[in-house]
């Protein structure tokens, strides 16, 4: 349809022509070039538009979806904490699913459980778009992603080994805890013991820890329903674990499982007795005298007994916990008008203790800490659920499994990191994790200008003075700092 003479009339940029678009009429900047010695023109790009006989300058070249505030508070923090992550998982993966990898565990660990749905909203919105660019993350494209990964199941093994072989803490702890998982397809998802009577499928998570800083070592998912023993031996092969340390519940007692811990080299069993046991007595466990030197968060009693038999028995008694359950004790009884001191001189001497067995000779400290802190790597596991929609996983669901739980681990690395960290700087003392981040998700960066430099959002002042503690120094990106390869980011 031929152009309008009133409209081609308007006065217009040089070098330009109009083209109808529907109803709308665009103004188009054209150059040329030279084709066999021809001049050919060649469109540059729309410039503006006719609007109601004046031509309206305005560029369509810019991109659509563009943000220009993102957030920068948790995901710096995390990255810088989390970003050797990406190291590790560039000695197994190609760049591309190691930076993928990476990107998807560190939006979770610091917004949270997010969905397959919601990571590449929050990635455009973070500055992780702006640190580690171009990484797609579609709801369909992770789905896609997830189950390749799983596919590719001797590289998780090969990065799981990688961490056990670089750990040189001593002894390392194994865990286990079971996940919710009801899907449709797949062998992971099972009834186990406890889901049985819930009437909810599990699968079964095992797991390594460092006892001191309770960061994971390694981790792997097992049918809810599989033995203990089997998946014991299943981990301890796999993963090539040649020092670990099994901690058992009170309630768990396997007599076979244990005798054959005993036989395998470089791993043994802990458990905890119950305070009914003759070992304890028999070996006045009941009186421990020693102070738990370096264990930073309380006061701790411990003794340390080779039985007759070669193994070892370790004692803790908690004094603040003692005084705590000795008066909760008569004063049960004083309600019930049946205190009877023949009875509460037996328990005395159990109040706020604790009394384990293991065939290794361990460091106290080691013993203590194993038991103390796996409630606490537990609950961060725990925090960490299904990425991928489960209406919308296939029959592939089992690969799906294995890569989440992946980068379920990762999240859980960077956030025992950070949540040390924070410890370090003492303010776990005033503020709990949420809060923290609920202060940090207020500091975000802003740009004011197309193609212009990244600022800092102006912040209320103790918002302000809160990042720079959080940090213990202010955080800025350069952009000078970002490379093509692995990014050696500068955080000044």
């Amino acid at each position: 349809m031929a152009i309008p003479e009133e409209i081609k009339s308007v006065a217009r940029p040089k070098s330009t022509i109009v083209r109808q678009r529907g109803s709308r009429f665009v103004v188009i900047k054209r150059t040329s070039k030279r084709i066999n010695g021809k001049p050919v023109p060649v469109d540059i790009g729309t410039v503006g538009e006719i609007v109601n006989g004046k031509f309206v300058e305005g560029s369509y070249m810019r991109k659509k979806n563009r943000v220009d505030i993102k957030d920068y508070g948790e995901v710096a923090l995390c990255d810088k904490y989390g970003s050797g992550l990406l190291q590790e998982l560039a000695k197994v993966w190609n760049l591309d699913d190691a930076k993928r990898l990476y990107i998807i565990a560190l939006l979770r660990a610091s917004y949270g459980d997010i969905m397959n749905r919601d990571l590449q909203v929050q990635y455009l919105c973070s500055f992780a778009s702006e640190m580690y660019p171009g990484v797609h993350l579609s709801e369909t494209a992770v789905s896609r992603f997830l189950v390749e990964i799983g596919k590719a199941y001797s590289l998780i093994c090969e990065f799981m080994r990688n961490r056990v072989n670089t750990f040189t803490g001593g002894n390392m702890v194994i865990d286990g805890m079971l996940k919710d998982y009801n899907a449709k397809t797949g062998s992971l998802s099972e009834f186990s013991r406890k889901g049985a009577k819930k009437g909810s499928k599990d699968i079964s998570l095992l797991y390594a820890f460092n006892p001191l800083t309770r960061e994971p070592i390694a981790a792997k998912p097992y049918a809810g329903n599989m033995l203990d023993q089997t998946a014991i031996d299943d981990f301890v092969a796999e993963y090539e674990i040649k020092n670990g340390l099994m901690v058992f519940d009170k309630g768990f007692y396997n007599d076979k499982l244990f005798e054959k811990v005993d036989k395998m080299e470089g791993l043994a069993y802990l458990i905890p007795l119950k305070q009914n046991s003759a070992f304890i007595k028999n070996y006045k466990m009941d009186e421990p005298t020693m102070p738990l030197k370096d264990y930073k968060d309380g006061t701790i009693l411990y003794k340390k007994q080779k039985m007759s038999n070669g193994k070892y028995l370790y004692s803790f008694r908690d004094p603040k916990a003692a005084s705590e359950q000795e008066i909760g004790y008569v004063q049960n009884a004083n309600k019930k008008d049946n205190f009877k001191a023949e009875s509460y001189a037996e328990k005395k001497g159990l109040f706020g203790l604790i009394v384990f067995k293991s065939k290794a000779d361990l460091d106290p400290l080691t013993v203590y800490l194993a038991y103390s802190q796996r409630w606490s790597v537990e609950t961060l596991f725990w925090l960490y659920k299904n990425i991928v929609d489960r209406d919308t996983v296939n029959v592939h669901s089992d690969y799906s499994v294995y890569a989440t739980e992946l980068i379920n681990f990762l999240s859980v690395v960077i956030t025992t990191r950070v949540k040390n960290e924070f410890v370090k700087l003492g303010l776990n003392k005033k503020y709990s994790y949420k809060a923290i981040f609920r202060y940090l998700s207020k500091y975000k960066k802003v740009r004011t200008k197309d193609g212009g430099k990244w600022g800092t959002a102006t912040m209320l002042k103790y918002i302000e003075e809160f990042t720079v503690l959080s940090f213990k120094f202010r955080l800025t990106w350069h952009d000078c700092c970002s490379v093509s390869a692995l990014p050696q980011k500068c955080y000044l």
